[in-house]
C-alpha cells in the first residue's frame, strides 16, 4: 500500500491531467464529508429519536380525530 507521503512525492510527476483528477477526487470527498457534517447538525437535538412515516401518519390520524 503507498503512503501518503509517497502521494506527496510524486504530485509533481504526475501528468497534469492526472493531479487535475486527483485534486477534483480529492475535492469532490471533502464535499461529501462537508455534506455529512451538515445533515449531522441539521438534525437538532432530536437527531436520536427514530421516527417513521408510518408513526407520523398513525401521530395525524390521532390528531384528526381529537379535531372532529
Amino acid at each position: 500500500m503507498i503512503s501518503l507521503q509517497e502521494i506527496i512525492n510524486s504530485l509533481p510527476s504526475l501528468s497534469k491531467e492526472d493531479q487535475d483528477f486527483l485534486f477534483e477526487t480529492l475535492r469532490k470527498k471533502r464535499e461529501e464529508e462537508n455534506q455529512q457534517v451538515i445533515i449531522h447538525l441539521l438534525r437538532g437535538k432530536y437527531s436520536h429519536l427514530a421516527t417513521s412515516s408510518d408513526d407520523f401518519a398513525v401521530r395525524k390520524q390521532a390528531e384528526i380525530a381529537l379535531e372532529d
